[in-house]
């Protein structure tokens, strides 16, 4: 029996030393996290760096000198170029004028970081990426992985140069640099807001929501601790999301880097590059052993603000205030999450990411688990002959609370292992193989293991899902010994058939608009060939359903499209009641049904079931738990590991670099964070362009001369505006050729999009209006005055209602509907747009029915959880000054 632990899972017998070695030395870790001090002698500070923490400025931060000003204007403004830049264009102002005091880069470095209070913490590492020299490492001299000295030879025997450093870069300076304004402080004023509105719409309708789930702070976990008063008005909210790259494609380059992303934030602003703020860096090119040994830092300085308080100076109120961050989630890929969490890998027996008691299943004298619920025919391996496990009673009685419990308990368990050989058995049972580091933050400000580990709704759907299924319809997937695939019915994406199928999927470019951003690629060709997560979305769930349709045998194409309604309601920025339980029917039948369809009950198939079968039908539940998942998704962070990436200049010390512009990257948010007026008016209005208002805006060309209107836009206007027909005759009207959204998409009307040759046309004139798709916007007109107002109209030609066997069948994910053209000619209000969509042409409908409609066909494609992965990803709509912009 394992022992019932209620609060400190190492403290169940006095003094025990575990046995095993990685267990020892995370808990080493764990206990100097929970010694965790400003003043720690282990991980020590800077006293000027200490000493401006605990007493930050209280006055807001003004730059008088123009010199100065100027100065940090070039820095900023260089910030993705070179140190050379910067001196160059300092000595072009300076020949022009001769008396300007320009600084030089170094003493411009100094000056931002004077102001900031940003400096990098730098610790010692092996030379092989192993190990960081901290916490129980801090006093070696060789790596404790593979022997290498951690100092350089050639200085001697008592030579102290490191090999090798990693950065950290503390969060507090950068917390308390983003209260220096009153405005900042405001935005800071986000959650407090938001949670009172929430909880005053739950007092009235006795507990019930009717809002949908928008952010974190709507989740369950979140919501108890706050009423509980253990997240206090001011205690910041922090989410750790860490992530792996290459940074070159041809040679070993692997590189991990953690960031922080605020909560305290709307998301309208969470996610934009100036408060993204990198944490640390740990350089390759070779993948950590102990990454613990690495993060240790960053914790440290976390757990001693959440211990001791950070002082903040709140410019709105002018006072002083103690903020206690608290750390809301934790996220990273799967590998990365088994690092941070300590459980065993997904081919464990107890594999779930979401620590669920769901117990794998695997084959007679093999190695690997998987997580079949459905016992195999004639299966008798011992542990794994358990009997067909039911999901809705599992997910009805897995909560935040038992699995808490339950993992204290087991963590115990296999702590106290008394050799290697229980160690294993133990870890077997329990799916943990050493404690994680986060056990070392106060129990109080942190959301609680294993519930701080959330699902990954980007690598899941994107590669994961994709990664299954297509290599299974092409028959590329492993087949055993005692398997055939020639039984395999569902394989159909083979030779001519594949191409032709990668072809369309590449044609369909020029019906995806610009802001879909990258289109996916052709894949018979591609997919090899580093093809991309986003790539994989609008391939897999946007194009997939119609483009599988009779390609796919229909039970197969049915159970695929539960999968892509499930995760499209799951990818969603908004998400109503309803909708997740939607989204959780459709995700625990397509489960089921994978089984059922594609395993059979057999054993020789097991290897068919990978987490990606299962974890899907945890992701409702998690919704609710802890909000949607587009919110705490690895989009982020992919984005700006990448978007660094990309600003490395010196190739030869490509880690050292990428650290010092995360570095450059923090100490300027926080300086564009203290004086507003550096970062560059969002979206200006380009020259000609007509504000609407409401963030829309008519964008040119434009027509020279009101021209005439045909007579079926003559019919639609005046049945918009009978007032149209009084007024002077023929009507007329200017036209407009672009309108942008509130969402930052760019609609273009057909007068536009007509004069351009298909192949070179990213097509945007399809739209959404309010919640139904109506559309192909026809032209985007001037202001027409109506009633004394000034009004922009758009004239429209509708498509027809999709059709209901194709929508039912598919899970609401196959629209197939006609084109109307000049008979559904109608005027809107250009405000009442919502959203740019595709329409791509529809090929698959004519085999399966011939109705005469099969040659005018269109299928709808909207962009995935539309307006915040724009957001996330940065995606804006490359507006020119002046012209057509096409």
């Amino acid at each position: 029996p394992v022992p019932d632990l209620e609060e400190d899972p190492f403290t169940p017998t006095p003094n025990f030393v575990p046995v095993i070695k990685d267990i020892r030395i995370a808990q080493e870790y764990i206990r100097a996290l929970r010694n965790a001090s400003l003043d720690s002698e282990t991980e020590k500070l800077d006293p000027e760096f200490l000493d401006r923490l605990r007493k930050p400025p209280t006055e807001e931060l003004k730059i008088d000198d123009p010199s100065l000003r100027l100065s940090l204007d070039i820095f900023i403004s260089t910030s993705n170029a070179s140190q050379q830049t910067y001196n160059d264009v300092c000595a072009s102002i300076q020949r022009r004028f001769p008396k300007e005091q320009l600084l030089s880069h170094y003493k411009v470095k100094r000056l931002v970081e004077d102001l900031t209070g940003i400096i990098p913490i730098m610790r010692d590492m092996c030379i092989n990426s192993c190990i960081g020299f901290t916490g129980p490492y801090a006093d070696d001299l060789v790596c404790a992985m593979c022997g290498e000295s951690r100092y350089e030879a050639a200085g001697g025997p008592g030579s102290k140069t490191p090999r090798k450093q990693f950065v950290t870069i503390p969060i507090g300076p950068q917390l308390q640099a983003l209260w220096r304004t009153p405005a900042g402080a405001e935005a800071l004023g986000y959650r407090d807001k938001y949670v009172e509105k929430l909880l005053d719409e739950l007092k009235q309708n006795h507990g019930v929501r009717q809002s949908p789930y928008r952010d974190f702070f709507d989740g369950r976990d979140f919501l108890d601790r706050y009423v509980e008063g253990k997240i206090r008005s001011g205690d910041m909210v922090l989410v750790m999301s860490m992530d792996g790259a290459q940074l070159y494609r041809n040679k070993i380059s692997e590189c991990w880097m953690y960031i922080w992303i605020i909560f305290d934030h709307s998301p309208d602003g969470r996610y934009k590059k100036h408060h993204i703020q990198p944490g640390g860096f740990i350089p390759g090119p070779k993948k950590p052993k102990n990454q613990d040994s690495f993060v240790f830092t960053g914790l440290h300085h976390l757990a001693a603000l959440q211990k001791e308080g950070l002082v903040i100076w709140d410019a709105k109120r002018k006072v002083l205030f103690i903020s206690k961050p608290f750390l809301a989630l934790t996220t990273a890929d799967g590998p990365g999450m088994a690092c941070l969490s300590g459980f065993v890998g997904h081919q464990g027996k107890i594999h779930c990411r979401f620590y669920c008691p769901l117990i794998g299943r695997h084959k007679p004298l093999a190695p690997s688990y998987y997580p079949v619920r459905f016992k195999p025919d004639n299966y008798t391996v011992d542990g794994c002959d358990h009997p067909d496990v039911d999901l809705n009673a599992l997910l009805t009685a897995f909560t935040s609370t038992e699995s808490t419990h339950r993992y204290k308990e087991n963590l115990a368990y296999v702590s106290q292992s008394r050799n290697p050989t229980e160690f294993k058995r133990r870890r077997l049972e329990t799916g943990i193989c050493k404690p994680s580091i986060l056990l070392g933050l106060p129990e109080e400000h942190i959301l609680g293991l294993p519930g701080c580990f959330p699902g990954d709704i980007m690598h899941l759907p994107t590669l994961n899902a994709p990664d299954l299924f297509l290599p299974l319809w092409r028959g590329t997937f492993e087949c055993d010994e005692t398997d055939n695939k020639n039984t395999w019915d569902w394989v159909v994406l083979k030779g001519v058939v594949w191409k032709a199928h990668g072809k369309r999927v590449a044609d369909a470019t020029s019906y995806l608009p610009g802001s879909f951003d990258r289109p996916p690629r052709n894949p018979a060709e591609k997919i090899s060939s580093g093809y991309k997560a986003w790539e994989f979305l609008l391939y897999f769930y946007g194009l997939g359903p119609g483009f599988f349709f009779q390609l796919l045998p229909d039970k197969y194409w049915r159970h695929y499209c539960k999968l892509v309604r499930g995760f499209c309601i799951l990818m969603q920025e908004e998400i109503y009641q309803s909708e997740l339980h939607e989204a959780h029917k459709l995700l625990t039948e397509f489960s089921d049904l994978y089984e059922e369809l594609y395993v059979q009950r057999r054993a020789d198939r097991l290897h068919f079931v990978r987490p990606s079968i299962h974890a899907p039908s945890h992701m409702a539940p998690e919704t609710e738990r802890v909000g949607p998942g587009i919110i705490y998704s690895q989009w982020a962070s992919e984005r700006t590991i990448g978007n660094l990436g990309e600003e490395i200049k010196q190739h030869s010390n490509p880690y050292a670099n990428l650290s010092q512009r995360g570095l450059r990257r923090c100490q300027v948010n926080a300086l564009k964070a203290m004086i507003p007026d550096l970062v560059p008016v969002e979206n200006p209005l380009p020259q000609g362009a007509l504000d609407l208002g409401d963030e829309y805006s008519l964008l040119r060309a434009m027509d020279t001369a009101a021209r005439e209107v045909r007579p079926c836009e003559k019919d639609a206007l005046v049945a918009y505006e009978p007032a149209f027909e009084r007024g002077p005759l023929p009507l007329k009207v200017v036209r407009w050729a672009r309108l942008r959204l509130p969402n930052r998409q760019v609609v273009r009307s057909r007068w536009k999009e007509d004069l351009k040759p298909l192949n070179r046309l990213r097509c945007s004139r399809n739209i959404k209006i309010g919640n139904d798709v109506e559309d192909d916007v026809d032209d985007v007109e001037d202001a027409v005055e109506t009633a004394g107002n000034i009004e922009a109209l758009a004239v429209i030609s509708l498509y027809g209602p999709p059709n209901n066997i194709l929508l039912e069948t598919s899970s609401q994910t196959y629209w197939s509907v006609t084109h109307l053209r000049d008979t559904g000619i109608r005027v809107i209000n250009a405000k009442s747009i919502v959203a740019v969509v595709a329409m791509v042409p529809d090929r698959q409908y004519q085999h399966w029915r011939r109705d005469g409609t099969e040659e005018d066909r269109w299928m709808l494609v909207e962009k995935p959880g539309l307006k915040l992965t724009q957001r996330i990803l940065q995606y804006d709509e490359q507006i020119p000054e002046d012209g057509d912009g096409t």
